[in-house]
């Protein structure tokens, strides 16, 4: 075999490689636990790495050495300091400096096309990534759910433990919200509330599960969850046009992602219908390929860069 290209699509929870030969082959596709290097270090990120790699290309009968490419999509890539420590990891098993490229795996998707392009994701969290006429790439949002992460599941989720809360206090009403949260979580008091915040508000997943909550009575016609959904769009908006202001570009082509924009129809409307009216030279859709094959995309392209 002359050379082989591989994807990996690394996330805080799986990790995933797929390899294929340079005629579009696909010899293997492998998963393992996955890691965000950003939360999880360098010295346990490099293991799940290798855990990952080194099994895949023995058994494949592939030497690190000969790959044309390979494009490292990762969770946890905020900071030039975390995209060394990958390349690193990556050098060490031999893999070549040039053959290598190391991204955010929410920016994955802007290789998809060679003009302006921009991303947004929400799903447990929220971020926005743009690359301008000139390659440069513009990033917004997305650095600790705590103060950013707006208009993500954990945003929706949170707004669906004020929004209870605020029935259960008298200052508000969610009729049909409220209920399917008591009947789904068995919390039913301020102080249970209470206690469910301060025992999971660091863990994010444990938040932004509500968000579903909110998408069902928002569904139901529950005005409270609506106006829930209108926020979260208003934050996603705000994101979409400050990376575009910083692109310094009007037409370009916009990926929906993440599993509440690909999944919660209102709030993609929503979305859509604020980039219809600010930005009406830009074309939206959602990815019609894997995070993961838009990985080894990149990895071939990568190969074929003078």
């Amino acid at each position: 075999m002359t050379g082989f290209y591989a994807g990996l699509d690394v996330g805080g929870t799986n990790g995933r490689l797929k390899v294929c030969d340079p005629a579009g082959n696909v010899l293997g596709e492998f998963t393992a636990p996955g890691c965000s290097l950003n939360t999880d270090g360098a010295e346990k990120s490099r293991l799940r790495y290798r855990e990952l790699v080194i099994p895949a290309l023995n058994q494949l009968n592939l030497d690190s050495g000969s790959c044309l490419g390979i494009c490292v999509a990762a969770s946890g890539i905020d900071f030039p300091p975390h995209e060394r420590d990958c390349r690193s990891f990556f050098e060490e098993m031999g893999f070549l400096p040039d053959k290598l490229k190391v991204i955010n795996d929410c920016e994955v998707f802007l290789y998809l096309t060679e003009t302006p392009a921009l991303v947004i994701i929400s799903g447990t969290g929220s971020v926005c990534f743009g690359r301008d006429g000139n390659g440069v790439l513009h990033r917004t949002g997305g650095f600790n759910h705590i103060v950013s992460d707006e208009g993500s599941g954990f945003d929706l989720g949170l707004k669906v433990l004020r929004a209870v809360g605020n029935d259960l206090s008298g200052r508000g009403r969610s009729p049909i919200l409220t209920p399917l949260f008591i009947k789904s979580t068995g919390i039913d008091t301020l102080g249970k509330i209470d206690d469910y915040i301060n025992a999971n508000l660091m863990e994010k997943y444990q938040i932004a599960r509500f968000s579903l909550l909110a998408y069902q009575a928002a569904a139901l016609g529950d005005q409270t969850a609506i106006e829930i959904h209108r926020e979260c769009a208003d934050a996603l908006w705000g994101l979409i046009r400050d990376t575009a202001a910083k692109m310094g570009a009007d037409g370009f082509e916009l990926w929906y992602w993440g599993s509440l924009l690909v999944k919660n129809d209102i709030l993609r409307e929503m979305v859509d219908k604020k980039v219809n009216k600010g930005l009406p030279g830009v074309r939206t859709s959602i990815p019609q390929i894997t995070a993961l094959d838009a990985a080894l995309q990149a990895a071939v392209k990568l190969h074929h860069i003078p």
